[in-house]
């Protein structure tokens, strides 16, 4: 029993640390749109960099959202 609960404590930790990560990396995802392509020039150049800004600060802050209601049994 108690080695179960310090592998989940371990995953826990491990899904803190890599939604911190996804947050990290969105931020100059949505600072600077023009690391990514774009599909016409017309329509501007925050296409595909918002969407992918947006899938990483989504999954980090659900990721630490998990590891903290993991954390909390």
């Amino acid at each position: 029993m108690m080695e179960k609960l310090n592998k989940m404590e371990k995953s826990s930790r491990y899904m803190m640390i890599t939604g911190i990560v996804f947050l990290i990396v969105s931020i100059p995802t949505f600072l600077d749109y023009n690391m990514f392509p774009r599909y016409n020039t017309d329509i501007g150049p925050h296409q595909l960099g918002s969407w992918v800004s947006f899938f990483f600060s989504f999954v980090g802050f659900i990721l630490l959202i998990v590891a903290f209601g993991q954390e909390d049994m």
